[in-house]
């Protein structure tokens, strides 16, 4: 008797919960809704859930794969070459690449305060160990090469050691002197050809760096004191597109079997690069407006729950003064991106951009890339001359600030 008065209490709460269902399903139609109509809404709420839960799945899988870090990327050396560990210091071949290269870790992949106490406590020894974490030692002959995958965390921006960091990074990306390189597999990779805090002192090796994502990114560094062939070799050896796959918001450029002829490539890197800069300079300047804005409340409670430099606290330090979205400026900077890179194969495009210049043209671009991204597919431009060496100026260009509400709204002239 008890289990029968069970299934009737059950069947009861259900149809009770049917109906409330179908009441407010109904509200939400001009007409009567039919019986066949609320089940056609049930179906439809379900298939909705369940791809709502594919993509937290695929959320999740994607975030326990940046978790696991970046050293399962590393290439198998080719037929010819062999890979050491940088902790492997006994070996001449690492010893040499340590001594020369002089590998140093991000600052940007140091977690924190406790992390790095860790690592200056553990000295040399740390260093090398976090270096293995992300990096190899390739070599052939008497060709070297250290490759370094690190998966950039997007900063913090809404806490002073975010902001600071963020500060510094800006900076000592202004005092390089770089070139354009390559573009491999939708990647720019500019090479650094000096340092202006070094003044003339040239380094006895190669430095490239290439980016995937902005502000959340995929840094990928290789020094080398090897042949153009070589270096281009190992570069090539790297798998792009299940890199580019470990963002939330995949580049569309990078690993879409986009060609860049070999003689514009450094031109492209270029212009690609001056698009990283001119979105770098721009986030600098909001971080500037909120320092400006400091709520001191605010701070103080991001302090107190922050466990780490890419923490972002609880409270917006400026309490909805000055307005930023991250998600919102990396979304732009890979559609532009996409539209920069095709638009450059084009030829006509190519032609606007030498005569109007890489400010203007990316300030188009950028306008464009909050409405659509550009197709991946175009022909083979004509050639362009080289590219001259280039200094980053880290410059802001042109500012202005408007105030809607209470918020405040910042734009950035290219630069």
């Amino acid at each position: 008797m008890d289990a029968l008065r069970f299934i009737g209490f059950v069947l009861i709460v259900g149809l009770v919960i049917a109906g409330l269902d179908y009441y407010q399903q109904d509200k939400k139609t001009d007409e009567t809704l039919s019986l066949s109509g609320y089940f056609d809404t049930v179906s439809a709420r379900f298939a909705q859930g369940q791809e709502e839960r594919k993509l937290k799945q695929a959320a999740q899988e994607r975030q326990n794969q940046w978790d696991a870090g970046s050293k399962s990327y590393l290439p198998e050396p080719p037929a010819g070459w062999e890979r050491y560990a940088l902790t492997e210091t006994e070996n001449a071949t690492v010893s040499k690449v340590l001594s020369s290269f002089g590998p140093t870790p991000l600052v940007s992949s140091i977690s924190g305060p406790v992390e790095l106490a860790l690592l200056n406590k553990a000295g040399k020894e740390g260093l090398l160990r976090k270096l293995d974490d992300t990096g190899a030692v390739y070599a052939k002959d008497d060709e070297l090469v250290w490759l370094d995958i690190t998966l950039k965390p997007q900063a913090a921006r809404n806490t002073l050691a975010g902001l600071a960091l963020g500060a510094q990074d800006a900076f000592l990306n202004g005092t390089q002197v770089e070139k354009g390189y390559a573009v491999i597999d939708g990647v720019a990779f500019i090479e650094t050809a000096g340092n202006l805090v070094d003044g003339d002192e040239t380094p006895g090796f190669r430095a490239f760096t290439g980016r995937i994502g902005f502000d959340q990114e995929v840094v990928i560094r290789l020094h080398a004191d090897a042949s153009d062939a070589t270096i281009r070799e190992v570069l090539e050896l790297v798998d792009y597109a299940s890199l580019n796959q470990l963002l939330p918001h995949p580049a569309l450029v990078v690993g879409a079997g986009i060609e860049v002829p070999l003689d514009r490539q450094p031109d492209i890197a270029d212009e690609m690069h001056s698009l990283y800069e001119t979105m770098q300079a721009a986030q600098l300047k909001l971080g500037q407006e909120k320092l400006k804005n400091l709520d001191t409340v605010s701070v103080l409670a991001n302090t107190l729950a922050s466990s780490g430099f890419h923490s972002e606290g609880v409270l917006d330090i400026t309490d909805g003064e000055v307005f930023e979205n991250q998600e919102l400026s990396q979304l732009a900077y890979i559609r532009t991106q996409n539209l920069l890179l095709t638009s450059a194969l084009r030829e006509k495009e190519s032609d606007a951009l030498s005569a109007g210049g890489i400010g203007g043209f990316l300030k188009g671009l950028m306008g464009k890339a909050f409405q659509t991204a550009g197709s991946a597919e175009a022909p083979a431009p004509q050639a362009k001359a080289p590219s001259a060496v280039k200094v980053s100026k880290g410059g802001l260009g042109a500012s202005s600030c408007a105030s809607l509400g209470s918020s405040k709204r910042c734009t950035v002239g290219g630069n």
